[in-house]
């Protein structure tokens, strides 16, 4: 999977929080208006009381498209709280402090050469371009670098997340006096890259390297597929690059959703209805989240 793909379908945009000063927008190949994929969770049996609409997100979105639909507000109007990956992000002090902590390790080999000598001139470039200093990125694990330089990738799209979905949901259920919580924290997200193995840190590195020439067209394919609900080409989009290796699939994947679906399973059986907004790659193919819960019991009905 692409690691912008990585970014915006599977976790919240942590880096991509404290981005500021986005340039001006590049002109964009996407779908205006849509209709993003949207399911209702109801239990049946009798300890499942609870209701739970289900709604796939991208963590980026460009400016002037509507992906808000009747259907979608009617869910919204219908739920007691909002339920989404993560707290935290709109301290960006706070955020950078937790990823200071887990990025920066004494020791670290320069960042070319954790690559292969071929890609060396391509990070320069992208160093220069990321206005983040050399120095600065050889001090960082190779997740931490691989990260950075991606969300400035994305910062030089003319894209950040002060508009995005989790945002713009947190807001309105701030505002209408409803409670919002959250599946994971900051500092748990972040450790997921933390832990992962070298050999797949560089992996990332790398992939944000060769992919960076191809950055605008990987937002495009991820936001048209969420946009229009296409749950087979995101499946396709996620089922790809770092994800194939079945350890790390499991890992950034499989073992978060099914940790994520014991959560809701016990939200579930307490009256009252939520509205669940997560990254959309968590909610479509085998392993998504629904499926769990369908093993469990639950009717999963697809209402947009």
């Amino acid at each position: 999977m692409r690691i912008f793909t990585a970014l915006l379908s599977l976790f919240a945009p942590l880096l991509l929080a404290a981005c500021n000063n986005a340039p001006e927008p590049v002109t964009m190949n996407t779908v205006k208006t849509g209709t993003p994929a949207m399911w209702k969770v109801t239990g049946t049996r009798p300890e499942q009381v609870g209701v739970a609409y289900m709604f796939g997100t991208i963590h980026i979105l460009p400016n002037d498209v509507q992906w808000r639909t009747p259907a979608l507000e009617a869910a919204i109007a219908d739920s007691d709280h909002l339920v989404i990956e993560v707290l935290g992000l709109d301290d960006p002090q706070s955020a950078a402090k937790i990823f200071s902590r887990l990025a920066v390790s004494p020791g670290q080999e320069k960042l070319n050469a954790r690559i292969k000598p071929s890609l060396r001139d391509d990070l320069d470039r992208i160093i220069d371009q990321s206005n983040i200093s050399e120095r600065t990125l050889n001090r960082m694990e190779t997740w931490a670098a691989a990260l950075s330089l991606a969300s400035a990738q994305t910062r030089g799209l003319g894209l950040d997340s002060s508009s995005s979905v989790e945002k713009k949901l947190t807001a309105q259920f701030k505002e209408s006096g409803k409670p919002i919580e959250a599946l994971e924290t900051i500092e748990l997200q972040l450790g997921y890259f933390d832990k992962l193995p070298e050999a797949q840190q560089r992996q990332m590195l790398t992939s944000v390297i060769e992919d960076s020439a191809d950055a605008q067209q990987a937002f495009e394919k991820l936001f048209n597929a969420w946009m229009t609900g296409n749950i087979e080409e995101i499946v396709t989009l996620s089922d790809a690059g770092i994800l194939t290796d079945p350890k790390t699939r499991q890992y950034l994947l499989v073992a978060r959703n099914l940790n994520w679906a014991e959560q809701l399973d016990l939200r579930l059986q307490k009256p009252g209805t939520s509205l669940v907004a997560v990254g959309a790659a968590h909610l479509v193919g085998p392993d998504a989240v629904q499926e769990t819960l369908a093993k469990r019991g639950y009717k999963i009905e697809k209402i947009q």
